[in-house]
């Protein structure tokens, strides 16, 4: 049986597609941190510590991109309804 799918949910499938992003950042956001703390640290010529690490950067990454995807992923959907109402939607076979 051919089906095909004419719209998609805008909010559901957003909300499913940033949770699992935000999800799959949270590792990538800890490793720049673990290394971080390996490192021995720059020092400048006086001999003062540098410390320009983007702890704030990598400690909010996952939401920053969560959201980022959230909003990028309603405008595809909003795209794909716009299309799939003229030439129709993804298709696929299914059996039972």
């Amino acid at each position: 049986m051919k089906v095909q799918i004419t719209s998609i949910s805008g909010h559901q499938t957003s909300k499913v597609f940033a949770i699992t992003i935000a999800v799959l950042m949270l590792p990538m956001s800890f490793l720049p941190l673990f290394f971080f703390f390996l490192d021995p640290g720059l020092q400048t010529s006086d001999g003062e510590q540098v410390s320009n690490f983007p702890f704030l950067f990598f400690a909010l990454a996952p939401i920053l991109y969560g959201a980022m995807f959230y909003f990028m992923q309603r405008i595809f959907c909003w795209a794909y309804n716009l299309v799939a109402k003229k030439v129709g939607g993804f298709e696929f076979e299914t059996s039972e």
